[in-house]
């Protein structure tokens, strides 16, 4: 990206929650963690944060359900700096016994505060229900007791397994060429001890779906309703997931997606409506998230049911199959102008993917949908009458619930 004026730098370990045991529950998230608080050159908790900050960049980590990501943002002259610290956080952690005392109470305040925002723990609770026992069903971070019974033992294990060379996809984007990145990473991997193996292809053990019908519901003394009714997806692999992506554009993407139209500006039945899908290896989620007055859950999930039983029934008509294409396809032209979203894409494409895809090949694959493969792809995987509710709120009992969906 030669006209922009920042470089982003993105390392991808190939690891997340869903590769860890039950007693391992929340390691990937709590090594994350741990890398703030000192690396070999950053020994004081603050002082990498405040190095990436003097020359006006940030610094950043997540980890997810398959990957965690550390990654920088720098002016386009200050490119050293921002794979300095990434790999610092990598690759040179202290991973201190008294760190990680010092991080316990922090992990668990942000799993509480999770569970206290409504409307992503409902998120939470649809996946519990869904996927049950199985690590794609437990929070990432883990539980506030298994964060208090993390031992430096497991810690230290955990990062020696994955934070090797055969794990890992240095991406980066911005104002730097190719050769200019294989010279700043060329001695990530020297020291004694971390050689380079052969890229690992990991298994996974695929969840078992809850049964269709299934509701759960969490009772909390809320003033709004939070409900996540959906169903099992595809993988980021399958062929009908171009087709599903432009089938939840058209149900709830946008302001003027059906299900915004219909609950929010004609029915006044919820302020927040839309859907959500997410995709992993060998499965997905999709379905309908709402935030509502709880007097009105029975006439919301109604309203659901009703707009994914059109989808099902009638083709969606030529120009609203145009217009979600335009949609979909500016959202990403629009999100890729940033360093920072090509890091992600290039990094994300060579750790989960076969191979990268060019944005033009994404695009053409949605360009190829038809109205026909979206109804079929529809009754596949949208029918009513494979929906599980998960609600959250002050509602008691889930047989009226049950009711509705087997109406």
């Amino acid at each position: 990206m030669p006209h922009a004026r920042s470089v982003s730098v993105a390392l991808f370990v190939g690891v997340g929650s869903r590769h860890e045991a039950d007693g391992e529950a929340g390691l990937s998230h709590m090594v994350e963690h741990l890398a703030f608080k000192g690396t070999d050159r950053y020994p004081e908790p603050g002082t990498l944060s405040e190095a990436i900050e003097a020359c006006g960049g940030t610094v950043n980590a997540s980890t997810d359900r398959e990957l965690t990501v550390y990654s920088a943002r720098v002016p386009r002259t200050r490119a050293d700096r921002a794979f300095e610290v990434v790999a610092e956080l990598a690759l040179h952690p202290l991973l201190r016994p008294a760190d990680l005392v010092a991080e316990k109470p922090v992990v668990v305040d942000e799993i509480r505060a999770y569970v206290d925002s409504p409307s992503d723990h409902v998120f939470s609770l649809f996946d519990e229900l869904l996927f049950g026992s199985h690590p794609l069903g437990r929070e990432i971070a883990g539980t506030p007791r298994g964060v208090r019974r993390t031992s430096q033992a497991s810690v230290e294990r955990h990062w020696r397994r994955w934070y090797a060379a055969e794990h890992m996809v240095l991406a980066v984007a911005g104002a730097i060429d190719h050769a200019a990145v294989r010279r700043a990473a060329k001695a990530w991997f020297a020291p004694p001890g971390r050689p380079a193996g052969s890229r690992r292809t990991v298994r996974f053990s695929k969840p078992s779906a809850a049964a269709p019908g299934t509701v759960r519901v969490g009772y909390r003394r809320l003033t709004q309703g939070n409900l996540c009714l959906g169903m099992p997806g595809v993988s980021r692999t399958h062929p009908d997931r171009w087709a599903l992506d432009l089938l939840t554009a058209v149900l709830g993407d946008g302001m003027s997606s059906r299900l915004f139209l219909e609950l929010r500006e004609r029915r006044s039945l919820a302020y927040d409506v839309g859907t959500f899908a997410t995709s992993y290896a060998d499965c997905g989620t999709v379905g309908i998230h709402a935030g509502f007055d709880p007097a009105q859950a029975d006439a919301v999930i109604r309203a659901a049911l009703e707009q994914l039983e059109r989808v099902v029934q009638d083709p969606i008509p030529a120009a609203e199959v145009d217009r979600a294409k335009a949609y979909t396809r500016g959202r990403i032209e629009l999100r890729l102008e940033e360093s920072s979203a090509v890091a992600a894409w290039l990094g994300t494409g060579e750790s989960l993917l076969p191979r990268i895809m060019t944005v033009d090949e994404v695009i053409e694959q949605f360009e190829t949908v038809t109205a026909d493969d979206m109804l079929r792809v529809a009754r596949t995987y949208l029918r009513p009458n494979q929906a599980r509710i998960a609600l959250l709120g002050p509602f008691r009992g889930r047989r009226k619930v049950e009711a509705l969906l087997a109406a």
